[in-house]
């Protein structure tokens, strides 16, 4: 179909305000997954030297940035991630969303048009977090009246009115979904539990617990996970050497994809994009 001749004449100009120019170069990433293997390993080498009352901590941490501003692994359009992010800065403008780990004790307030006070809080700990940008969601679990409840967030939801964290920690896995299966007393949170302060600056400390499972049945066979939290001594020795079989072979260890990081580069980006924002707010970095 012919274009119009008026259209014709302008379409330069329109391409040449509304497209970026050949220069174009915008603040990036290209990959990183919610939680990649990388840093979950990381983790797991990474101790941190504390008092028993979590008073002092043995070093200092780099600057922490939110898991779902990283783009995952793939084929990726920088000019889009770069959108996403700036629409999840300007969601922050609204919303403080607080640094959280799996494994932290979180509360939460959301609008609830049927709730006394047109507001609802539940109090749980993370047991999963995933999603990109906009799409990230995260998962608290507690024990209400003896029945266990998980509850998915989206993070950026425009129905979330407060994020708080209790107890910043992390735990020896990435994902505790295993939490349903294991005794109530591990997803058990007071409800009116008061906040515990994280010394600003300093590592968050990782919580060795390994729970205890309940009898089977279970939702899954976790034994043939590696689980670094988990306690499986109800399980004899010789279901649990059958159950290494299904254990990541050590060929596939070695495999690049599995190590995969993203680019220093790109994350030197996103951290000049987090500081602007943070300058723009006004926080005090002191203060995370």
């Amino acid at each position: 179909m012919a274009l119009h001749s008026s259209f014709r004449a302008r379409l330069p100009c329109l391409l040449q305000r509304y497209l970026p120019s050949k220069n174009f170069k915008c603040p990036v990433s290209t990959t990183g997954d919610t939680i990649t293997v990388a840093e979950t390993t990381a983790d797991k080498r990474e101790k941190h030297v504390h008092d028993q009352d979590g008073g002092s901590y043995g070093q200092t941490r780099e600057q922490f940035i939110s898991p779902e501003l990283l783009p995952p692994m793939g084929t990726r359009s920088k000019l889009k991630d770069y959108l996403e992010r700036k629409d999840c800065f300007t969601r922050r403008k609204v919303i403080s969303i607080p640094e959280f780990y799996v494994g932290s004790i979180m509360a939460v307030i959301v609008a609830d048009p049927h709730a006394k006070g047109k507001s609802s809080r539940f109090v749980g700990i993370c047991t999963r977090r995933g999603g990109y940008g906009l799409g990230a969601t995260f998962v608290l679990r507690n024990i209400i009246n003896d029945q266990g409840v998980d509850i998915c967030y989206e993070l950026y939801s425009p129905l979330i009115q407060k994020i708080e964290v209790l107890k910043l920690e992390k735990r020896l896995d990435s994902d505790l979904k295993y939490l349903q299966d294991a005794l109530p007393e591990y997803s058990t949170i007071d409800p009116n539990m008061v906040p515990i302060k994280h010394p600003p600056g300093k590592p968050v400390p990782v919580n060795p617990i390994k729970v205890q499972m309940k009898p089977k049945p279970w939702y899954k066979r976790w034994e043939r996970e590696e689980l670094q939290g988990v306690d499986f001594s109800i399980l004899s020795e010789e279901k649990l050497e059958h159950a290494k079989k299904w254990w990541l072979p050590i060929y596939k260890r070695m495999d690049l994809l599995q190590h995969w990081k993203l680019p220093d580069e790109v994350q030197k980006g996103i951290k000049k994009e987090v500081e602007q924002h943070e300058i723009t707010l006004g926080y005090d970095k002191t203060k995370r």
